[in-house]
């Protein structure tokens, strides 16, 4: 079973800084200390919104630009306050000393300061102290003037922490006295600006306890952004580490994909996930450089150079006179590292981007890239080189997408960046992060990129096939049934066509109407499915859109015509009746073990009598009120379908990634990088158990455990590639099978059928599961003047051994080993053993 939600070190940080001020702010209104006495002079929340927008600071947009700013912030905080109809209120810095001692003064109740205030408070002081002074160290810290504001910060902090000492319990007063007097020599993790990971302290603790305020107040309090160099590089810096094992994470996802561990679709869609998680934390980020000189870029600019300056190069050498661009291409690596060159990259395609002609980038203009060229021997410069074509020219081939074809199947974290560079003409940083995880991709698959792209393309047409076999032997065999309307048959068609148009690339044919209509000659070099080449994750997410579909449409049938499930009946009769050997039929024994057991057997138990087999065979027709369909299964890829598929937006908040990750039908056994992993099918009863356990831990029975964002996305990942089998098995193909078999059975026992229900025994062809039921009534005696037979059954195992016998039982595992799925039939009790 897979665990719970994700863990941000930046929100955490922020949550602790918000929780500080709320609860200062809220217990001293509720105390009585007077608004005139506020920075803002009011609790009116419009008063106060826009507080972290009037800091001063040397890196801050001045004048009228200033003043444009602040409106800015002020129309959108507004707008957000109309909208949702709640008050927020920025507690000013400058503030907090007065209310803590507001509200150790109040004497009648006198108010106690709750532990959790205390240990959040000391999180706070200890995350940012040492931090501007090691900035100070290597030559990046800042002038005098914000140094002072920066150690007033922290002061203000500790002097909130002094004056309500008195009101503290003994034990978080004790344990706040020993702070005080260390915390000046916490050396910060982060003041080196290192992107490295987290304390083990912090990856262990339990999920933070954090003052509340009183339950009467409604009002949202957050603590004053500040705009100083220092506050915004402490910001970036935490949000950078964050970042850093995300990309690590996807990183591991690709590496064991090329090793063959991972599906296309299963690690396209965990690495969209990871950089959802990563925007998110982005977004939440990102609004405190905005008043800083060139916005987030120049954030990123000024922690390069700290970065540089920490590994010991001076300023002079970190530019270069000798470079057309002044950039030391020595230093590439450590530009890769920050994200900068995909960030220049952006900066280069962003500056010819114009709403009057589509921005194609031809094959080669860019310069030609080789991915067979040995990527550890190049210079930084010719590295960055690589980098530069290969976003240059994908980019080229996402704006064709997002600009001139809207029914594009999916869209990516990478699209949806681009569409909102497009429009706001500005580079949000999240666009950055997934254009680095891209060309980190690239960096690791190098040539072996684009076999994602043929095996989607391979596995798009054998499914596309079995949707154009299926409606090519019902119109041949005149079947139709009622539960299957035409407009069935017509999804099927538009869903051929769909992936038919996806193989074709429908960028590409743009691209060659573009030149056509404005006369370009069209390249030789010009390719189908360069973007699908350049991006597995396209690919990936495009292959389960299509599966999304295809399994759909195969379970319908399966639900409409009843084949499998009945098929299911007899052969399982058959066997427990020991007329077939076990494993006889290799296509429906996968069935068997991919769906639950109550998909076919009504309580989930298959029958062992003869009497049995009939009344469960009746049940599963439908009688009684039991539905007899094939329950869907696929709980966690379900959700990603929806997401790609119908364009939904998922805000990815903790309880909605628990919903997700705790629906797995699988536990992990082993570790991956042991190679014994194995993903173990849960059973039903054991699943509901699981299921409840879990409910109760929310509840708050239990402590729940959290998850950082990387953990999530390799718990995710393998709960998808779990589930990959049943999605791409082609149950249409089975269906066509099992009906097949049932006319040979119903051949076989045609005279004695008639002699004992007569000729008229079955009204029409889609009658034809009847027979399994009559066969199953004189094995148990239930025919009126008849006495019990085995008769039936036995030559309902004759057709069912000639039926695989002849090559036709395992028509589903060679088509799906074509698929790129080979399946090998293994005893549990010998795996377990193997991989023990």
């Amino acid at each position: 079973m897979l665990p719970l939600p994700l863990k941000s070190e930046y929100l955490e940080y922020k949550k602790d800084t918000d929780a500080v001020a709320s609860w200062l702010a809220s217990t001293a209104k509720k105390g009585g200390f007077p608004a005139d006495q506020l920075k803002s002079g009011s609790w009116d929340t419009s008063d106060a919104s826009s507080l972290s927008s009037k800091s001063s600071s040397s890196g801050r947009k001045k004048g009228k630009a200033r003043k444009a700013a602040s409106a800015a912030s002020a129309a959108v905080q507004a707008t957000k306050k109309a909208i949702q109809g709640v008050s927020k209120y920025i507690v000013a810095i400058a503030d907090y000393h007065k209310l803590a001692k507001h509200i150790a003064d109040i004497a009648d109740p006198t108010i106690t300061v709750p532990d959790n205030f205390v240990a959040t408070i000391d999180r706070v002081i200890s995350m940012r102290s040492g931090f501007g002074e090691r900035l100070a160290e290597h030559g990046a810290g800042p002038d005098t003037k914000a140094d002072l504001k920066h150690r007033h910060f922290v002061e203000v902090l500790k002097k909130v922490r002094e004056a309500l000492l008195p009101r503290m319990s003994s034990r978080a007063s004790s344990s706040t006295a020993a702070k005080a007097a260390t915390s000046d020599e916490i050396s910060n993790r982060f003041a080196g600006l290192a992107v490295q990971e987290p304390s083990q302290a912090f990856l262990d603790a339990p999920d933070a306890k954090r003052p509340s305020q009183p339950t009467e107040d409604k009002t949202i309090y957050e603590a004053e952004t500040l705009a100083e160099l220092e506050d915004v590089l402490f910001t970036y810096t935490i949000m950078m580490n964050d970042l850093a094992r995300i990309r690590a994470t996807i990183r591991w996802i690709w590496e064991n994909y090329q090793k063959g561990l991972f599906d296309i679709a299963a690690a396209a869609v965990a690495t969209d996930t990871a950089l959802a998680l990563a925007r998110g934390i982005i977004d939440e980020a990102e609004p405190n450089f905005k008043n800083f000189e060139k916005a987030t870029w120049g954030v990123q600019h000024k922690f390069f150079l700290a970065c540089c300056l920490r590994k010991g190069y001076d300023i002079d050498s970190v530019f270069s006179n000798d470079a057309s661009d002044n950039f030391n291409y020595d230093m590439y690596d450590l530009a890769d590292e920050c994200f900068m060159n995909a960030h220049r990259c952006l900066l280069s395609f962003l500056a010819i981007l114009s709403p009057d002609h589509l921005p194609i980038i031809k094959e080669g203009v860019m310069g030609h890239y080789d991915p067979t060229t040995n990527r550890d021997k190049l210079s930084g410069q010719a590295k960055f080189k690589e980098d530069q074509i290969l976003l240059m020219e994908f980019l080229s081939e996402l704006t064709v997408v997002t600009r001139t074809i809207p029914s594009y199947p999916v869209e990516d974290e990478f699209m949806r960046g681009v569409r909102e560079m497009d429009k706001t003409g500005k580079i949000p940083f999240s666009l950055v992060f997934a254009a680095q995880t891209f060309l980190d991709i690239h960096h690791l698959l190098r040539a072996d990129v684009s076999r994602g792209s043929n095996f989607m393309q391979n596995e798009i047409k054998h499914l596309g096939q079995t949707l154009k076999d299926h409606l090519d032997y019902h119109k041949k065999t005149k079947l139709r049934i009622k539960n299957w309307p035409e407009r069935m048959d017509d999804m099927l068609r538009l869903v051929i066509k769909q992936g038919q148009e996806i193989v074709a690339d429908p960028v590409y044919q743009c691209k060659v109407s573009y030149y056509r209509r404005n006369k370009i000659p069209i390249a030789s070099s010009m390719r189908p499915n360069r973007i699908l080449d350049y991006s597995p994750v396209l690919a990936g997410l495009n292959l389960l859109s299509y599966r999304g579909d295809t399994y759909s449409i195969g379970l319908d049938a399966a639900n409409a015509w009843g084949s499998i499930q009945y098929a299911t009946h007899l052969y399982s009769a058959l066997q427990n009746e020991k007329l077939v050997d076990p494993q006889f039929w290799p296509d429906l024994e996968i069935a068997q073990a991919l769906l639950p057991d109550a998909s076919f057997f009504p309580g989930g138990n298959a029958p062992k009598t003869g009497k049995k087999y009939l009344e469960t065979f009746v049940l599963q027709m439908g009688a009684a009120g039991v539905p007899r369909g094939i329950k869907k299964g696929l709980p966690v890829t379900s959700i990603f379908v929806d997401k790609y598929l119908k364009r939904t937006e998922v805000p990815w908040t903790p309880e909605n990634i628990h919903d997700i990750v705790s629906r797995s039908g699988f536990e992990a056994k082993g570790e991956l990088g042991k190679g014994n992993l194995l993903m173990w099918q849960i059973e039903e009863k054991d699943q509901e158990d699981i299921e409840k356990k879990r409910a109760l831990e929310v509840k708050g029975k239990k402590r729940e455990e959290y998850l950082r964002p990387d953990e999530l996305i390799q718990a995710a990942v393998m709960a998808l590639h779990a589930e990959v089998t049943e999605m791409s098995f082609p149950w249409l193909t089975l269906h066509k099978s099992c009906w097949e078999m049932m006319k040979l059975v119903k051949e076989k026992n045609h005279q004695r059928l008639s002699q004992i229900f007569g000729s008229g025994y079955l009204n029409d062809k889609s009658q034809l599961p009847f027979v399994i039921g009559y066969i199953f009534m004189t094995t148990c005696g239930e025919c009126p003047g008849h006495l019990r037979t085995m008769d039936l059954i036995k030559q309902a195992a004759e057709a069912v051994k000639e039926y695989v016998t002849r090559g036709s039982g395992d028509l589903c595992l060679k088509l799906f080993a074509e698929m790129g799925h080979p399946v090998q039939f293994v005893n549990e009790e010998e795996l377990i053993e193997n991989k023990a």
